[in-house]
């Protein structure tokens, strides 16, 4: 760190990385709730873990890599083909020697087609003046191959796509070359959409844990761009000890260490001052819960199913529901085997806050269940919403305990709760 720029943790040069919009939504949640301008801290805390690791990553980098290409598989163009018996039975022949499909060998034909071409007008016009092709299949090729092929084969005329595919087989039945190589590397291969990947961040990283990023990519045939995604999905998967790791990132400078502890305490210090008359004051009469409103985000059906849900035990009821679905989480004892299975279901993005107003007790509660199962408070959140919505059957006692928790005032509070309910529901039309 410098001595004359404290604060600035570590010193380097900023390196640009993007995300995907997911990966940079819940890295911001997860950053916001350890502190203000935490984020960068967080991603070298990433980087830091996937260093930790090296011989772990060429397996996950590998699976990430399949499962990127299976999300993002465009298409076959099917095209129809006209192939003489002779031909047919060949490639029926070359399929079964070969242990694939007539298909993949058609696909393998037009990439040799299509990287040595060579002479190729007039063999394609005699192909397409046969009258000997009685049997019929399809082939499914790359888009982006039936493109190049009508783009070289039309400069002359009129696309005989058909005729040039025949004219590719009769190629590689002449020459079969390594056409086991072929099959594995081009038979298989598919067109691919781009990742969709937000705007650029800048994260500063020290030389020396660039270098060490550097050299593990360089040595995986990666880059620092596509290591740090890696890395960043791991750290999402598993966010063990995050506050921890990340306050040690923030203060790695011996130099000023305490001096920046010490300016650190004192404004948390200050914040707890300015929030502490909110959090110490009594619960009004209205029976609203003792704490202040933590910021939550949800996919926006969820959130919707949530309000309607609300709802039906009175208007402004969200936190009361949600705090109902966070104590029955707590108590559940099989609250991880929960969490694991939410976990291999693809959430949408969450995009819509919903504040929440929590008492000291029962954070401290979220807090120790995160700790113990390697959570954190909006994961947790989530999950007990999602339950909620799920098993949501006799919870009415529960949210009257929950939203009338001022015992002074209770027995008022539930009469006038039972008047206005049954206002409510006679102006739905229902007499009961």
């Amino acid at each position: 760190m410098s001595e004359t720029n404290m604060g600035r943790v570590p010193v380097g040069n900023p390196i640009p990385l993007r995300f995907d919009p997911t990966t940079t939504q819940r890295l911001d949640e997860l950053a916001a709730g350890i502190g203000p301008r935490r984020f960068g801290a967080l991603v070298r805390v990433a980087a830091r873990r996937h260093l930790s690791d090296p011989d772990r990553v060429p397996e996950a980098l590998d699976q990430a890599r399949r499962a990127s290409a299976d999300a993002r598989r465009i298409t076959w163009a099917e095209r129809p083909l006209d192939l003489d018996p002779a031909t047919s039975t060949r490639l029926n022949q070359l399929a079964h020697e070969f242990h694939t499909d007539r298909r993949a060998i058609v696909r393998v034909a037009l990439h040799r087609f299509l990287t040595a071409a060579g002479r190729f007008r007039h063999p394609v016009l005699r192909e397409d003046a046969r009258t000997d092709l009685t049997c019929r299949t399809s082939v499914y090729l790359n888009r982006s191959t039936l493109v190049r092929l009508e783009k070289m084969i039309s400069r002359n005329g009129d696309a005989c796509t058909a005729a040039a595919i025949r004219v590719a087989v009769r190629r590689l039945l002449d020459d079969l070359g390594d056409l086991a190589a072929d099959l594995a590397t081009i038979g298989a291969v598919r067109d691919l959409t781009p990742e969709t990947l937000g705007p650029r961040t800048n994260v500063h990283f020290d030389d020396d844990l660039r270098d060490q990023f550097d050299a593990l990519a360089e040595r995986l045939d990666s880059d620092r761009a596509e290591l740090m995604r890696l890395a960043a999905r791991q750290l999402l998967a598993n966010p063990r000890n995050l506050e921890k790791a990340v306050t040690e990132e923030i203060y790695r400078g011996d130099a000023n260490r305490d001096l920046l502890l010490a300016r650190n305490t004192r404004r948390q210090t200050a914040d707890q001052d300015t929030a502490g008359p909110l959090s110490r004051k009594a619960p009004s009469p209205q029976g609203n819960p003792f704490g202040k409103r933590h910021a939550f985000r949800f996919d926006e059906d969820t959130k919707r199913r949530l309000e309607e849900l609300a709802d039906e035990y009175g208007p402004r009821r969200m936190s009361a529901l949600l705090r109902v679905g966070i104590r029955r989480l707590i108590e559940n004892p099989a609250t991880d085997e929960a969490l694991a299975q939410a976990r291999r279901v693809a959430a949408p993005p969450r995009t819509a806050r919903v504040d929440v107003a929590l008492d000291d007790e029962l954070l401290a509660h979220l807090d120790a269940l995160a700790d113990r199962l390697g959570s954190n408070r909006q994961e947790l959140v989530h999950l007990a919403a999602t339950r909620i919505l799920g098993f949501h059957h006799n919870i009415e006692n529960r949210m009257l305990d929950e939203m009338f928790r001022a015992q002074n005032s209770r027995k008022h509070l539930l009469a006038r709760h039972a008047r206005r309910e049954k206002i409510r529901r006679m102006d739905r039309g229902s007499g009961t």
